[in-house]
């Protein structure tokens, strides 16, 4: 099954998928794909919900970055905790993505990790440029968009 973008063409880069048991992918709102290839999971189980996709951050060198979005929606939604995001990074194969929030109490953990091996570890140049904020004990962490980047 080939991911495409919002105009049809299709992605050379592929969209991850959980390898383990219990995902079952649903429709996704093209809104929420911004233009870019994107699906939609949920695990039943412990009521995960993650968006991947393959996007193209237009102010860094990176190129296509893999991006897994993950909120818990089990009951009320809420702000999964960081034992449950490596576990679903383990789950998508993205070991090693950099984690980077730009939402001010936001119910969503973002991570991030390009597609280009030899660029793995380089990180988003906002963290030296924007306030990390911590909530939930210091379990996540959010930045606020700087004006450069507005």
């Amino acid at each position: 099954m080939s991911d495409n973008f919002s105009n049809g063409i299709t992605s050379i880069v592929p969209v991850l998928r959980p390898k383990g048991n219990g995902w079952i992918e649903r429709p996704i709102d093209p809104r929420f794909s911004m233009g870019y290839p994107c699906r939609a999971f949920f695990h039943e189980l412990s009521g995960l919900a993650v968006m991947s996709a393959v996007e193209v951050i237009s102010d860094e060198n990176k190129g296509p970055e893999y991006h897994i979005s993950i909120s818990k929606q089990k009951g009320k939604p809420s702000r999964c905790d960081s034992n449950e995001a490596k576990w679903v990074l383990k789950q998508f194969g993205l070991e090693g993505a950099e984690e980077d929030n730009h939402v001010h109490s936001g119910i969503v953990r973002n991570f991030w990790r390009t597609v280009s091996e030899p660029l793995i570890g380089l990180e988003c140049k906002c963290k030296d440029e924007e306030t990390a904020i911590r909530e939930d004990k210091g379990d996540f962490v959010w930045r606020p968009i700087s004006n450069e980047r507005r």
